[in-house]
């Protein structure tokens, strides 16, 4: 056993990369880079604030849906017709549709969210519900 800290995981690592070289040999491109939007999200004392990296998407291709208590972000990136296939020597960036719902740290006004999406980064704000005081009670099991 690996005593000194840190090292636990560098079998992962290895795993990891063996993985990736693997796809990048083979042309299984839907599965090997393709991931959802990359989010932060955190709350001020009014508000929560998702930020979330969608680089490369039109606005026009971008939806959001949010409600009470989650956000939904789903969109596509298109392949532009640069150049042939038989002529690629690398690709990593992916193309398709995405989504991804997003649970909320806590309640909000759904129809007061406002969203802008600026140099590839969507911004959502939404202002959070009053706290409710919310009690549980005993059910008797039958």
């Amino acid at each position: 056993m690996d005593l000194v800290p840190g090292n636990q995981f560098r079998g992962l690592d290895n795993i990891e990369h063996g993985t990736n070289s693997l796809f990048d040999i083979y042309p299984f491109r839907a599965f090997s880079h393709f991931s959802s939007p990359k989010i932060d999200i955190y709350q001020t004392e009014g508000d929560v604030i998702l930020k979330a990296e969608i680089p490369g998407v039109l606005k026009e291709d971008l939806n959001v849906y949010i409600d009470k208590d989650s956000i939904r972000l789903s969109g596509m990136t298109r392949k532009n017709e640069e150049y042939e296939e038989n002529n690629v020597y690398k690709t990593e960036r992916s193309y398709g549709s995405f989504s991804r719902t997003i649970s909320l740290p806590a309640d909000v006004i759904a129809d007061q969210a406002t969203a802008e999406y600026k140099d590839g980064i969507l911004s959502v704000t939404v202002p959070k519900t009053e706290p409710r005081d919310i009690k549980g009670h005993r059910i008797d099991v039958q």
